[in-house]
């Protein structure tokens, strides 16, 4: 079969663009807008959906990352996971088809409708016309080998080769040969890959650089996340484009059925109501409905307040214990503090947020804590002064909670929720939302708080040390000039008086 070039194949598709035209158009947001990012970008999207994997089969997920570069800027990327695998059938069209995937549900998941390993896919076939090798084994297969191109006319997987290939146990390899600058961003990668570990404890990571670097993250707990549970969407969050596709599946439905069926929290009562709201006809067939009726539907979801919260079962907070220990085990911490928000919800969908306040040496002093971000259990570490967290951290007053110019303090926060507000296709920013903003000021004022009031405990045992010390000094002097005057050879023990006295330990 031909491996044509996409470089001379552009021509429409999804109504208008081919997909080597849309990538051109959205390379710089999608994060492959110069050669450093690009690198970085493309082992990001693969280790996260390893990571999806591996939790869809819940498994301690056990992660190979290889980066090996020439004497050029071409790059050999290999992220290899134990993980569900693929069936042969799914193999050309997940990994060669822009847009095609298996997450448009309605839950928590790292990735986002299977457009971010295509683009990586898309942009190494771009730079260096070199197809994505990809070696799978699922539970009905001993392995495949594939290599695949995408053809950028008609948006379809080119099979290069195709074979029988054994792999020992179920899960992915895949390479991505692309051209990039390895030396800009290899700092950042094994960054990304370190935090991914503060995110994701349960997760081990070995990564292997040029056979110069090697590295083993990870681990930190045995505790896999419980399975996600799918949600159906929550009538709020149904914008016009999500109705319509609704709308499309279900064909000849009562428009009554159909709020019941496709949407949670909508019950016989709740429909009557609603549509009662919106001087709908419960009879009506969806199929039947048009655009501008559809619209108004969408617009009455939104306003009606006679909806219940979204269910927050979807959602996977870290959790205090794992993402203490975790951060404890990347940097040499002296104090931490765990706080939780939520859930919540933002249009329909729900949220929750959890932080950590650490002090450690490890940190950059400063009179401004400095901010980890995660969303989704992915650490962001691009686009930092876009983001609402960064600018919350720098609204607030972080004198008020005994933070001054030299204090070597940092903040992780983590938001996670069915859908997050990234400013851009890159997913390196989250952009404002109200709800969202309200609780991370709460969430960071009681970081603080908590921050604060150790702050004032330490002080005070310092304190009482001093005083204790000064204590037992005299009271064994005393002791002493006591036993002399009485003539008596045993010096009394005077420690536990200083016990007593001050009710703690001397030994602190």
């Amino acid at each position: 079969m031909s491996t044509m070039s996409p470089k001379d194949c552009i021509a429409p598709v999804f109504e208008s663009i081919s997909p080597a035209e849309f990538f051109y158009r959205n390379q710089q947001m999608a994060g492959f807008g110069n050669t450093s990012q690009a690198v970085y970008s493309a082992v990001r999207e693969l280790v996260e959906n390893s990571l999806d994997s591996c939790e869809d089969a819940q498994r301690l997920p056990l992660i190979e990352v290889q980066i090996k570069s020439d004497l050029s800027d071409i790059i050999q990327i290999t992220v290899m996971d134990n993980g569900t695998g693929l069936s042969d059938q799914h193999v050309p069209e997940a990994f060669a088809k822009v847009l095609y995937g298996s997450k448009y549900h309605q839950r928590q998941h790292r990735g986002t409708f299977g457009l971010g390993a295509t683009m990586a896919i898309l942009y190494g076939q771009i730079t260096t016309d070199l197809p994505v090798i990809v070696h799978t084994r699922s539970f009905e297969s001993k392995g495949s080998l594939y290599s695949l191109y995408i053809d950028v006319e008609k948006n379809q997987p080119i099979i290069k080769s195709c074979e029988e290939s054994h792999r020992e146990h179920e899960g992915t390899t895949v390479t991505i040969t692309l051209r990039g600058d390895l030396k800009r961003v290899q700092d950042r990668v094994l960054e990304y890959l370190r935090l991914t570990t503060i995110s994701s404890p349960h997760a081990k990571i070995y990564v292997e650089i040029n056979d110069e670097i090697k590295e083993e993250i990870g681990r930190w707990s045995q505790v896999i996340p419980p399975p996600l549970i799918d949600s159906k969407p929550h009538p709020r969050a149904a914008d016009m484009e999500l109705l319509r596709r609704l709308v499309a599946l279900q064909g000849n439905m009562r428009l009554q059925d159909f709020l019941i069926d496709s949407f949670q929290k909508v019950g016989l009562v709740t429909s009557e109501r609603f549509l009662k709201f919106i001087s709908f006809n419960p009879n009506v067939r969806v199929n039947t409905l048009t655009r501008d009726e559809i619209g108004r539907i969408s617009t009455a979801l939104r306003k009606f307040d006679g909806f219940e919260a979204p269910d927050s079962k979807s959602l996977s907070p870290i959790g205090k214990s794992e993402l203490l220990n975790s951060i404890a085990s990347i940097f040499n911490i002296s104090t931490l503090h765990y706080a939780q928000r939520g859930p919540s919800e933002w249009q329909g969908n729900p949220f929750i947020l959890e932080g950590v306040i650490a002090s450690s040496d490890d940190f950059p002093k400063s009179d401004i804590p400095s901010l980890y971000r995660f969303a989704n259990r992915v650490p962001l570490l691009y686009d930092s002064n876009e983001d609402t967290l960064t600018k919350i951290v720098k609204r607030i007053n972080w004198n008020r909670y005994n933070l001054g110019s030299s204090s070597s303090v940092s903040l992780f926060v983590h938001l996670c929720s069915t859908r997050i507000p990234y400013k851009a296709a890159g997913k390196q920013s989250i952009g404002s939302v109200p709800e969202i903003e309200e609780e991370v000021l709460s969430l960071l004022r009681e970081l603080g708080r908590l921050f604060s009031k150790s702050i004032k405990r330490r002080e005070r045992a310092q304190r009482d040390i001093r005083k204790m010390r000064e204590f037992s000094k005299n009271f064994r002097q005393l002791a002493q000039f006591s036993a002399q005057l009485a003539d008596y050879h045993d010096v009394p023990q005077t420690t536990h008086l200083v016990k007593q006295l001050f009710e703690v330990d001397t030994d602190e």
